[in-house]
């Protein structure tokens, strides 16, 4: 049969258009994850099982493997899901010096690590005579612990007079036994001074709102759907972990953040019930309606001309950096008709002189030197329906839209729109981050990137190794992503270019 000329073309246009899709997008399979990439930070408190090799001591937790390294007096990666555990609830592990193995007993059932290529596999049985626990109440009838900590007969009393059992411990040859506890986690013990010395490590919970950078400093708060509520901070530079719980600390009512800034004298976290203003020594301060703001639900926060400017679900608050009330001589740098009362504020930045505001009813910019208050949009109407989020790179701003991620370059008033219509219909974009060569957005479908140079994109997802495609915050820390997600923070080693995504 001869192939007419318009059959021959639409022949080859579908075959081109299966090799263009094929070169596209490429599915998790093809590509090769090295140990590392993925590293999943997780709820770590409540500890079953301790093991221990001639560096590492291992602790299981309901949240996966930690590491401690006993000679450097540092914490190594933990083991979870994302690097090849079944389960990261673990019910007991054991350690094989012989070969050099670890084993672990999970809830979906029994695994090796071979330490040597960190790598694991499904086992049916598990070597029970190499459990140890050195752990004997008994022992200790009294043991020194931090200020307004307690020891009593097993259990380690908080500073809120909670109670937590020791569960597990390995005493090595210096003396020191590593304890692990029901609820507070790690700690170590020197059983020769009779010392106890709780560390803090993880997320105080799993289920993270939101990743806020602030300097070295990455703070995560959690939503209201669990019963432990905290903020957790971070420091990337000393890789010190902190809680501080909304339940027992004066000033702070509420954990689920949203935004954050840092000005010169304080510390402004925004949350869904207030605005949190924190100072250099920790201690936290509460701000709501009859103290300014328009709205208890605070999503976004920006320092523009000396003022703090607050965005809620019902338009726009501005206080003074002290955060003091406004009284009668308090001049509002913005007139009311600006204020954008009835729209739900989701982010605000300041770039080159003028501050941008992103609602879920448009984009708009304010310029504080010529008084203009204006509506963006590029000429196909890509930000008529608002946007979520805004980042920018010293050159181009970048809004997460509805359908896509809009890159606007103000010098130049040109724009460029990434998307994927395969996917646009059903995501959500909580955050982005571009540069010159890629666009990045967290959505509530996965992590999404979209290469400018050839319009390749890739969608990394549970088959990639995150433990939740929910994912609600994107922070970047050079060849890393930091990822909030519901089932924890997550570290991904985004910038290898061998690995095929």
């Amino acid at each position: 049969m001869v192939m007419t000329m318009s059959a021959r073309f639409r022949y080859l246009l579908a075959i081109f258009l299966i090799l263009a899709s094929l070169l596209i997008c490429r599915s998790a399979e093809a590509v090769r994850y090295d140990p590392g990439d993925w590293v999943s930070f997780t709820m770590f408190k409540y500890v079953t099982s301790i093991a221990a090799d001639n560096n590492v001591v291992y602790f299981g937790t309901t949240g996966g493997i930690i590491r401690y390294d006993r000679y450097a007096r540092t914490w190594l990666d933990p083991l979870t899901t994302t690097s090849g555990l079944l389960s990261n609830y673990i019910q007991e592990l054991a350690f094989d010096y012989q070969y050099n193995e670890l084993w672990a007993v999970t809830d979906y059932g029994i695994a090796k690590y071979n330490i040597t290529f960190e790598s694991w596999t499904a086992e049916s049985a598990f070597p029970s005579h190499l459990v140890v626990n050195d752990w004997n109440p008994a022992r200790f009838t009294s043991l020194f612990t931090p200020f307004e900590y307690n020891y009593n007969e097993g259990y380690i009393s908080d500073p809120n007079m909670r109670r937590y059992p020791i569960t597990v411990g390995f005493e090595d040859e210096y003396d020191l036994m590593y304890v692990g506890t029901w609820g507070m986690g790690p700690g170590i013990i020197d059983t020769r001074h009779k010392d106890f010395e709780p560390i803090i490590y993880g997320p105080y919970n799993s289920n993270i709102s939101r990743v806020i950078e602030i300097d070295e400093m990455l703070w995560m708060g959690n939503d209201y759907t669990r019963s432990e509520r905290g903020i957790t901070t971070y420091n990337r530079k000393t890789l010190e972990w902190n809680y501080f719980e909304s339940e027992f600390i004066i000033g702070l009512d509420n954990a689920e953040i949203t935004s954050g800034i840092h000005t010169d004298d304080y510390i402004w976290l925004g949350t869904l019930n207030g605005l949190i203003r924190v100072s250099n020594n920790n201690s936290f301060k509460t701000i709501r309606t009859f103290k300014g703001l328009p709205s208890n639900m605070v999503f976004s926060l920006a320092q523009y001309g000396g003022y703090l400017y607050v965005g809620t679900d019902n338009g726009i608050g501005i206080l003074h950096l002290s955060g003091d009330v406004p009284d009668s001589s308090f001049k509002m740098p913005l007139a009311d008709e600006f204020l954008l009362r009835g729209f739900q504020v989701n982010d605000m930045l300041e770039f080159k002189g003028t501050l941008y505001i992103a609602t879920n009813d448009g984009v708009f910019s304010y310029n504080s030197d010529n008084l203009k208050f204006l509506k963006l949009d590029t000429p196909a109407a890509d930000l008529a329906w608002g946007a979520n989020d805004i980042f920018e790179d010293g050159k181009n701003l970048y809004f997460g839209a509805r359908f896509g991620v809009v890159t606007v370059n103000p010098k130049t008033d040109t724009s460029l729109v990434a998307t994927d219509h395969s996917l646009s219909s059903g995501w959500i974009i909580n955050q982005v981050y571009g540069d010159k060569d890629n666009i990045w957005a967290a959505t509530n479908i996965g992590l999404w990137r979209y290469r400018i140079s050839d319009g390749y994109i890739y969608l990394y997802t549970v088959a990639d190794g995150l433990p939740s495609d929910e994912i609600n915050s994107l922070i970047i820390d050079g060849d890393y992503f930091w990822l909030g997600t519901r089932a924890g923070l997550i570290r991904f080693f985004w910038n290898d270019p061998g690995r095929g995504d």
